[in-house]
């Protein structure tokens, strides 16, 4: 476990073997990264896999409900790229982040830059300032997505009745049962102040909601030009998708900075739940040409 320098702590581990070359993972908004078990499996083959549950997450475990958590989600990123490197040694590392954990690396990344090889980054919801009409549709669909998740349940008798909650969700769709069981055991811990329903969400819906409010200012956009480190970005793709309008704003981050695009087909986005093997393709190709042209 990482303690962060507010007092706040996130857990970082290393599935499977030491390899040459080390791909760091984490998670979307009210999500735990044991949902991402199986993407991180298509990967270990070429890489050394290490993820974190962001603070507030996951086995990180629950933490204060802030108005605004995302200056220090990404002030968290650097201390975890570190502890990382100190942690499981010095190697060649690249970032494979969902959502969440991808607009907080690439904010952080601008900066406090860490010596990433490659960033893949999967729909980060960064809000499209440069664009009114995108910026509008962005802004009304986050609201809503903040709305909702101040009404969730908050308490279970146990993981399989927020399975069943999750399944009700277009978002969850596509994605196999063993997923949905992993995620949602991932999501939930063992409070005990109710005996009827003894679990409870380990990210607060509240903070959920705030963290889909987006209180990114128009600079923060602006520094991502001065990010150096190869990034692409991947989306899904419309037909199905749960949340079409993120397809075109992560497109359009891709196409204002001149970050690479790649599309998996019927992805949503949740992508590397649905589609995990065309996930890690995505990534391991892009970090394994940064890293060719790097030894070049």
């Amino acid at each position: 476990m990482l303690k962060l320098s507010d007092g706040g702590r996130v857990v970082i581990r290393r599935w499977g073997g030491a390899k040459r070359e080390r791909i760091v993972l984490s998670h979307g908004n009210g999500l735990a990264i044991d949902g991402f078990y199986q993407f991180a499996q298509e990967l270990m083959a070429d890489f050394e896999v290490v993820v974190f549950d962001m603070r507030s997450h996951g086995q990180s475990g629950p933490g204060e409900v802030v108005e605004n958590p995302w200056p220090r989600f990404v002030a968290d990123i650097p201390d975890i790229y570190d502890s990382i490197q100190g942690r499981f040694g010095e190697k060649p590392t690249h970032g494979a982040f969902h959502s969440l954990s991808s607009v907080a690396t690439l904010l952080a990344q601008s900066r406090e830059p860490r010596g990433w090889r490659s960033l893949t980054l999967y729909e980060p919801p960064v809000p499209p300032v440069a664009d009114a009409a995108l910026l509008e549709e962005f802004v009304a669909s986050h609201k809503e997505l903040s709305r909702r998740t101040r009404a969730r349940r908050r308490k279970f008798t146990g993981p399989e009745r927020l399975v069943t909650s999750l399944r009700r969700s277009p978002t969850f769709g596509g994605i196999p049962d063993e997923v949905i069981e992993r995620m949602a055991e991932g999501m939930l811990y063992c409070a005990g102040n109710d005996p009827e329903a003894p679990y409870e969400l380990v990210c607060d819906p509240d903070l959920e909601a705030n963290t889909f409010d987006i209180r990114l200012p128009r600079e923060w956009w602006d520094a991502i030009g001065t990010v150096t480190v190869p990034v692409q970005v991947v989306v899904g793709t419309t037909l199905g998708h749960d949340l079409p309008g993120l397809i075109r704003s992560a497109g359009f981050l891709a196409q204002t900075f001149g970050f690479e695009c790649a599309a998996v087909e019927g992805g949503g986005h949740l992508m590397q739940m649905q589609r995990p093997h065309r996930c890690a393709e995505h990534a391991v190709r892009f970090a394994t040409a940064k890293s060719e042209n790097n030894a070049a």
